[in-house]
């Protein structure tokens, strides 16, 4: 019987951050502060109440190194951001002085909902803050939670017709979770992440065909989805979904069984990496 493999690959970019130290009296009173404030942000026009920034000694710990080396300032100490806001503040020798300022100039970033964490670091009147957004979903759970979080998008998408590209899929069967192939997944996610790669094949070598073969699964057909930096399991499907090859691969009837896996390595380029295999058995 023949054997078909097919592969297909997603980079998703992210935005990554960068600030100070760590937690002195004056620099929890200002993270006070500023809390109070979202809570209630008046005099500044159409910002509505926030919810509260928590402390995070990573962004309080980050030394800004220069205006092009944010990425690696912040995955020098294991963070990567969604979104963020560096501000620089001088001449206020208090948190109530800083405060005033803040309110004064960035009353915008200092409301906004984007942001769920803060880092505050001062050097005598000077004051550097960093709010950010993690990437890693706070609802992401361990690598098995999100796998069967994957195959329960994946077979909701094939319950639905479906253009990937320029071809057209029926609806067609779900797909059954198989240990094996949740197996490679995470083999190939946490290689990429332990060696900061993003391919099908290893930088020694290994494939797909080679990776569910040491899980002992027998196929008549394989296929393998990638992607890097979602930080959720619906950024991760939206992103395969918008794809033509990785659709096609979701779509394809010819699969009946799957498995996927996440691995996190905040010092690597996109933090997060993701491994979808699809297979059928002989």
């Amino acid at each position: 019987m023949s054997r078909f493999l097919a592969v297909s690959l997603l980079l998703t970019a992210g935005l990554l951050s960068d600030v100070a130290a760590a937690a002195t009296p004056a620099e929890a009173q200002l993270l006070g502060l500023i809390n109070a404030y979202r809570a209630a942000p008046q005099g500044c026009a159409g910002a509505r109440a926030a919810a509260p920034l928590a402390a995070d000694s990573r962004l309080a710990a980050v030394r800004l190194t220069g205006r092009d080396r944010l990425q690696s300032d912040l995955r020098a100490v294991g963070y990567q951001a969604a979104a963020v806001q560096v501000i620089m503040l001088a001449g206020a020798p208090t948190a109530q002085a800083a405060m005033a300022g803040l309110r004064q100039q960035y009353c915008r970033p200092l409301a906004s909902a984007d942001y769920a964490q803060i880092g505050v670091s001062q050097q005598g009147p000077r004051w550097q803050l960093v709010l950010a957004r993690p990437v890693v979903s706070a609802g992401l759970g361990n690598w098995q939670t999100a796998g069967q979080a994957v195959l329960a998008e994946v077979n909701r998408a094939r319950a639905q017709g479906r253009t990937c590209g320029t071809r057209r899929f029926a609806a067609t069967a779900p797909l059954r979770w198989n240990p094996a192939l949740a197996n490679a997944a995470l083999a190939h996610s946490q290689d990429m992440a332990g060696h900061d790669y993003f391919s099908h094949t290893a930088p020694g070598g290994g494939t797909v065909a080679e990776r569910v073969a040491k899980q002992g699964y027998g196929w008549t057909r394989i296929g393998e989805n990638i992607a890097a930096g979602a930080g959720s399991v619906a950024q991760a499907m939206q992103g395969w979904l918008a794809s033509p090859g990785h659709c096609a691969n979701l779509m394809n009837p010819e699969f009946t069984e799957m498995g996927a896996a996440y691995a996190l390595n905040p010092r690597s380029t996109h933090s997060l990496y993701w491994t979808q295999v699809f297979g059928r058995p002989r």
